[in-house]
């Protein structure tokens, strides 16, 4: 009986209080090691693509009505990625296929363009222009020291969706945070006992972002028709075309 009392115990411990007493740096590795791998260039793990869908909480400068906005997020190494959700403070989708980008509702992007042009901030398209194959900001001979860079505190806990996620509170560390020209960014994310993200709210001066994640997958690859732009009101961009896009936004901003 007393075996049996401390089996008993032991199982209790190593249940839902074991997610809590995980050291914090290695939950925030757990949370961030899978979307890595399908970034790496060099890695042994199957999955190069990820798929996620939230909803927008709250984005500055986003209007209104566009607030618990569903997101979606398709993205497959090396060079395959779609996005919908508030763009431009216009719920639009955005896809780019390997060396070509469409975008729908074209009609939208396509004023977009028309206005820069009239006001001269289009500027002419380099017809050398390239997307580049998705790449790690980091070097990934360095990713072994991933959880130094930043600073990791324990916010506690609380229930999303019916589960008891551990909260985390993350900066870079200072060193780091000086070299960049963007400063005073945070993060504090909610991580279910799976290590998925279940909430995540970023925030630097005069900006914030806040989603709720429903869904996060990952696999070798996702099907085909995820890059297949719909039958109408469709712009398509090559690259030159899409970083002259790129450029007459930053110009509006």
């Amino acid at each position: 009986m007393k075996f049996l009392h401390l089996f008993l115990a032991a199982a209790l411990l190593a249940g839902p209080s074991a997610h809590a007493a995980e050291n914090r740096y290695d939950i925030l590795g757990k949370l961030l090691m899978p979307f890595i791998n399908v970034l790496a260039k060099n890695t042994r793990n199957p999955n190069r693509a990820m798929a996620l869908t939230a909803k927008l909480e709250r984005l500055t400068d986003v209007p209104a009505e566009l607030a618990g906005t569903r997101v979606e997020l398709s993205l497959q190494y090396p060079d395959r990625l779609r996005l919908h959700g508030p763009i431009l403070g216009e719920d639009l989708t955005v896809c780019r296929d390997r060396q070509q980008v469409w975008v729908t509702p074209g009609a939208k992007v396509s004023a977009l363009l028309e206005l820069a042009a009239a006001q001269k901030k289009l500027a002419k398209p380099d017809p050398a222009a390239r997307l580049e194959p998705f790449q790690l900001p980091i070097p990934e001979k360095q990713l072994v020291f991933l959880p130094v860079l930043f600073q990791v505190k324990d916010a506690g806990s609380e229930s999303v969706d019916g589960e008891d996620c551990r909260m985390l509170d993350v900066t870079l560390m200072p060193d780091l945070e000086k070299s960049l020209k963007d400063k005073g960014w945070s993060a504090r994310v909610w991580v279910r006992p799976n290590y998925q993200p279940a909430r995540l709210v970023v925030t630097r001066p005069g900006w914030e972002l806040a989603v709720k994640f429903d869904s996060v997958t990952f696999a070798p690859k996702l099907s085909e028709t995820t890059w297949q732009p719909p039958a109408e009101d469709v712009l398509m961009l090559d690259a030159p075309r899409f970083q002259q896009l790129l450029r007459a936004i930053v110009k509006q901003k």
